[in-house]
């Protein structure tokens, strides 16, 4: 039986793109005050960096429960079976509704929490595709794509701490000890999902080459890792990550990819945010 896989746009899968890659995406609520859109969908970047611009301050609620399971039922009536990835349920509630919408198809749905969010969720649903390509079950592939189950990391910076601080994804105590140091946090997702400091440097770009060399140790150096760059308005900064870790690797990744996050991610992030993530399959 073929294998449909779905995701949620705390990856960074444009719609377009996910259609391409035959990948399902469930999109995230931003809010601005009492409006509600969703990514990708009722908003386009070019509307939400102006209203970022304006000094509006964005959230983000997790896909309902039945967006959840009217995607899966498309999954299910096309006679596919699916495989889930979500953003961490470290950071969301997107894998306990995901989950609790999979019950009404009886199996048919495998959901995978992906403890991470932005690249390394990417990453995880691009590997699950490349399986159900070859043709395996989705029982299988849920297993393989577990990050339980695959070495993986995800490292990120941002230069103002004041949105992940707002968004409640970093504690409000360390982004005023960040603030107050003047110091740039050196920021993970650690191994249940939540985003906590892996170190500091008083230059931002001595933060990227500390994340570059911590990325680099946690896939070993390799052959096999497959690292996105993410940024949020940013690209040159993914780029300088992206030659300093093929320099640093001794080798170019087996594959990689620049990419501006979804707006999902850039919501609690903000402007300037840069991140490396990786699997090693």
């Amino acid at each position: 039986m073929a294998v449909t896989i779905i995701t949620d746009s705390g990856s960074d899968l444009s719609i377009p793109e996910a259609a391409r890659l035959g990948i399902g995406l469930v999109p995230v609520w931003i809010l601005f005050g009492e409006e509600r859109f969703r990514d990708g969908i009722d908003i386009d970047r070019a509307t939400f960096f102006k209203r970022l611009q304006n000094g509006e301050a964005p959230k983000t609620e997790p896909a309902t429960e039945e967006q959840f399971r009217e995607a899966f039922a498309r999954v299910v009536s096309a006679g596919n079976d699916g495989v889930m990835i979500s953003v961490s349920s470290g950071i969301s509630k997107s894998y306990e509704l995901a989950t609790n919408a999979a019950k009404t198809f009886g199996g048919r749905i495998h959901v995978v929490d992906s403890l991470g969010a932005s690249g390394l969720e990417t990453l995880l649903a691009l590997y699950a595709a490349e399986l159900a390509k070859s043709g395996a079950p989705a029982s299988e592939i849920a297993k393989r794509v577990d990050p339980r189950e695959v070495r993986h990391t995800i490292y990120f910076g941002v230069p103002d701490l004041t949105m992940l601080g707002r968004s409640g994804r970093l504690p409000k105590a360390l982004v005023a000890l960040g603030s107050m140091l003047n110091v740039s946090l050196i920021l993970k997702m650690n191994d249940q999902g939540a985003v906590g400091p892996a170190g500091q440097s008083f230059s931002f770009d001595k933060a990227c080459e500390i994340m570059v060399e911590a990325v680099v140790r946690a896939v070993a150096h390799s052959p096999n890792a497959r690292v996105a760059f993410g940024h949020v308005q940013a690209e040159s900064g993914a780029q300088n990550l992206r030659g300093m870790l093929e320099a640093k690797l001794g080798h170019p990744p087996a594959q990689d990819f620049v990419y501006e996050t979804s707006l999902t991610i850039a919501a609690n992030v903000g402007p300037g945010a840069v991140g490396i993530s990786a699997i090693v399959p």
